[in-house]
């Protein structure tokens, strides 16, 4: 991602965050309802034992708060570029690892790496770019990935947010790894696709 499209993120984000402060408003969600709902569609992929999970776009933490509501134990890492995020992350769960990148700067492996509407944000080329970050995702999980996307015949792109074929992405997912599956029935706009190892 180049300085000009970092920038514009940063600068939607840090306006949303001064409004809004520690609301799921301030990473874009509608509500703490709608964000639990996604939360749970990604959390299917993460078994009951002690695993590595990798929150790409972490935001604000809500995915590791999810987590610890359930009492599901995992060595959780949050990465985000906006750095007022990770601030903030760190002040509310001083806990949990939160680190400021992306998938770009990826370091190591996790047995699992999960994004939940990083694949979103209206760039240029934003289909190939964030193509190209599921790749990276998936090669540096042990495991899996999962990943949310916005469906297209529900919520058309706009100049804020980018929407998704479902039948496409499952068809480039399938290039990368032939164990794919998605999950559509849980918010009429939003799908999830699962990618795993084996």
């Amino acid at each position: 991602m180049n300085h000009d499209d970092k920038k514009k993120i940063l600068g939607f984000y840090e306006k949303a965050l001064a409004e809004f402060g520690n609301d799921p408003r301030s990473v874009h969600w509608a509500d703490a309802d709608t964000q639990a709902v996604r939360f749970e569609a990604l959390a299917k992929m993460i078994p009951e034992r002690n695993v590595s999970v990798l929150d790409v776009g972490c935001g604000l933490g809500d995915l590791y708060k999810f987590f610890a509501s359930k009492s599901t134990p995992v060595d959780y890492v949050g990465i985000d570029i906006v750095p007022a995020f990770i601030e903030r992350a760190r002040e509310r769960f001083p806990s949990a690892l939160f680190l400021c990148g992306d998938a770009e700067t990826l370091e190591g492996k996790y047995d699992y790496i999960l994004a939940s509407g990083v694949l979103s944000f209206a760039i240029p080329n934003a289909k190939a770019h964030y193509f190209n970050t599921i790749k990276t995702m998936y090669d540096h999980a042990k495991c899996g990935i999962a990943f949310n996307m916005l469906n297209e015949l529900a919520h058309p792109s706009d100049d804020t947010f980018i929407a998704y074929d479902k039948d496409e992405v499952v068809r480039y997912c399938k290039t990368i790894s032939p164990h794919v599956a998605v999950a559509s029935n849980y918010l009429p706009w939003d799908f999830t696709i699962y990618m795993y190892k084996e």
